[in-house]
């Protein structure tokens, strides 16, 4: 895996939608290439940080099944 796969896959990467073997590849890279391992910080530190900042109120309930119900549907 070079550079520009890697930074290509840091958000699937972060948000956990790879596969095992595509993990793997990731963190291997990553392990040897400072510059994407600290593109990966930031990326890891500004992920952390909207989430903390976003907002911090929760859909209703209600809203919420509106929506799984349309994304079920859309399928």
């Amino acid at each position: 895996m070079n550079c520009q796969d890697t930074i290509e896959q840091l958000q699937t990467f972060l948000d956990r939608e790879l596969s095992e073997a595509e993990v793997g590849e990731v963190r291997m890279h990553l392990e040897a290439c400072p510059p994407c391992l600290k593109h990966f910080r930031f990326e890891e530190r500004l992920k952390m940080l909207v989430r903390q900042r976003g907002c911090p109120e929760k859909a209703p309930s209600s809203l919420r099944e509106r929506i799984c119900q349309k994304f079920r549907g859309a399928n």
